[in-house]
């Protein structure tokens, strides 16, 4: 071969890389777009079939309870109202143990087996129907950080919806923490 023909052969292959490149870099961009709805995807499948090895995949459980104790303890969500109002009339020592006894039911309930089983109670009341939560507001926040807000089955439009984050991490997007209305949790402890 001569020169002439490996530059041509070069100066030919230089023609495909560019729209190869911008192919790939399209295809990558439309993955990282649509991987958290695909994560959503996954734990609402997972919840439906009782697959408790995506749920544990799928969702840092850790994580995801270590932000509901903080929320119970900075009084933003917790216990129903009827029990918040006793607990608010506690000297700090008994506050603190009501927020310990909190803390000890997020750590028992908030599990893999524990949303599976929610789910189907809630598929028990709903006659079996129970559908997906719809999608209220959905954003990056960053990078690697999505926020999504979801109005769960039976929630009025006017109810504050339930909040989600999930981070991309080692080459998947996972749960990271939840933020669940008041009036759920007082919904919740109501029909439990």
């Amino acid at each position: 071969m001569t020169a002439a023909a490996i530059r041509q052969s070069l100066v030919a292959r230089r023609g495909h890389a560019l729209p190869l490149s911008l192919t790939a870099l399209v295809l990558f961009a439309v993955c990282y777009a649509c991987g958290p709805f695909i994560t959503l995807w996954r734990i609402n499948r997972a919840v439906s079939n009782g697959d408790l090895d995506t749920l544990r995949g799928a969702i840092d459980w850790n994580a995801v309870r270590q932000g509901l104790k903080d929320d119970t303890a900075e009084g933003l969500l917790g216990m129903p109202r009827r029990t918040l109002a006793v607990s608010n009339t506690l000297p700090p020592f008994g506050a603190s143990f009501v927020s310990g006894i909190a803390a000890a039911a997020v750590d028992r309930d908030v599990t893999p087996q524990g949303l599976v089983h929610a789910a189907r109670l809630l598929d028990a009341r709903s006659g079996g129907a129970a559908p997906f939560p719809a999608i209220v507001g959905a954003r990056f926040a960053s990078p690697a950080r999505f926020d999504v807000s979801l109005r769960v089955p039976g929630q009025d439009a006017g109810e504050e919806p339930l909040h989600l984050r999930l981070t991309f991490q080692t080459g998947g997007w996972r749960l990271m923490r939840v933020w669940i209305p008041q009036d759920l949790m007082d919904r919740a402890t109501d029909r439990g």
